[in-house]
């Protein structure tokens, strides 16, 4: 057996171990993720629910693709204030509520920085562990053995941790954090040693597929038995200020077949049996802190707004919007150039994002250029 098979098999074991253990402390949440690859079957969704509550952070990365939502934008540079209502711990709960009913059982607390908000254990309540799997983003800066044992205390089940390189010079100056990748690392035993699930995630710019660093980092998770997620740079965010970082389809083909020899995937990736192709509300959706919901974290066009239209009435649009519903092979906001027109054109005209369903996204649609 390859050492690659022999890899697999331990993982599958590890798997199998961390799916009993969850069913023996949360049974209702187990049967949930169980009854996902059914209702896909059946047609349904079940998406990932991103919910960025708050865009405090203490960084300011190099490819933040949520920069144009973080208050420091809208005031210092367009010296206006965000007045619309914000999502408080009475419409997480209802969220929560809304997602349950639908069968949902995933949910990512992300940002900003969502160790640096000071109601993250409140959050982490109101989306109650008892009902969904929760996960939460952080860059580890404050991810401690301390920190991390709490996070598993009040239920949240995985980290996802960013590093976005194996080289300590590269990924500080990346995340304009010096010290930040020692903290990465110390984040990385802390979270295993908690018992918590951890994946790492990296953002993968042009050219670096192809790089003895990004294979150390493929090697690097695999070895210590989790994933690697690779989020391929788009052109959003801060990185629609750095067009080089773009990634090209060579960028993805080289990263595509590493995926059959290391712990490494991406939004594209077939998982337990699925196959999604892009993922836009079919495998993840992210409601703002204004409660507007993107299909994707890279496209800042919004399907409706929670406080004004129900989650499920949003989906529908969703599913039925010709570029979000039916399957696709490519990475919408990634790899389609008219796609990438179309956003780019369209929100270049907002101050303030997402824009509002009917004014971006809308049931209008066509995919036939006009």
């Amino acid at each position: 057996m390859s050492s690659k098979a022999l890899t697999d098999a331990a993982l599958t074991s590890a798997e199998q171990s961390k799916r009993n253990d969850l069913a023996s402390r949360k049974p209702y949440v187990a049967e949930k993720l169980a009854r996902i690859s059914e209702m896909e079957r059946r047609g349904e969704i079940s998406p990932i629910v991103r919910l960025e509550k708050s865009y405090l952070c203490n960084f300011q990365c190099t490819h933040c693709s949520a920069e144009y939502y973080m208050d420091r934008h809208l005031k210092n540079v367009h010296h206006i204030e965000d007045d619309r209502r914000q999502i408080d711990l009475d419409a997480v709960r209802e969220l929560s509520k809304q997602a349950d009913e639908l069968g949902l059982a995933r949910f990512v607390i992300t940002g900003g920085e969502p160790l640096v908000m000071r109601d993250f254990d409140a959050v982490v309540e109101a989306i109650d562990p008892e009902k969904h799997y929760i996960i939460t983003d952080t860059n580890g800066w404050f991810l401690d053995e301390e920190r991390a044992r709490h996070l598993k205390k009040i239920g949240v089940e995985k980290v996802q941790l960013s590093l976005d390189s194996m080289i300590e010079e590269e990924h500080d100056a990346f995340r304009n954090k010096k010290g930040s990748y020692k903290r990465v690392l110390r984040a990385v035993d802390a979270s295993l040693d908690a018992g918590l699930n951890l994946i790492l995630s990296t953002v993968l710019v042009k050219g670096r597929a192809k790089s003895k660093e990004f294979r150390e980092m493929c090697e690097y998770a695999t070895k210590r038995n989790f994933g690697l997620y690779v989020s391929y740079a788009k052109p959003t965010g801060s990185c629609s200020e750095h067009p080089e970082f773009v990634i090209d389809k060579e960028d993805a083909d080289i990263l595509r077949e590493m995926e059959k020899d290391y712990n490494v995937f991406t939004h594209m990736t077939p998982s337990y049996g699925s196959h999604k192709g892009c993922i836009t509300v079919k495998g993840i959706i992210t409601v703002t802190s204004t409660g507007e919901v993107t299909p994707c974290p890279y496209i800042d066009m919004s399907l409706g707004n929670i406080f004004e239209t129900p989650l499920k009435e949003i989906f529908d649009r969703g599913m039925r919007n010709p570029w979000l519903g039916p399957h696709r092979p490519d990475c919408l906001i990634g790899e389609d150039p008219q796609f990438i027109k179309k956003h780019e054109e369209i929100t270049s005209k907002y101050k303030k994002l997402p824009v509002p369903w009917g004014e971006g996204f809308s049931d209008d649609d066509s995919l036939i250029e006009e």
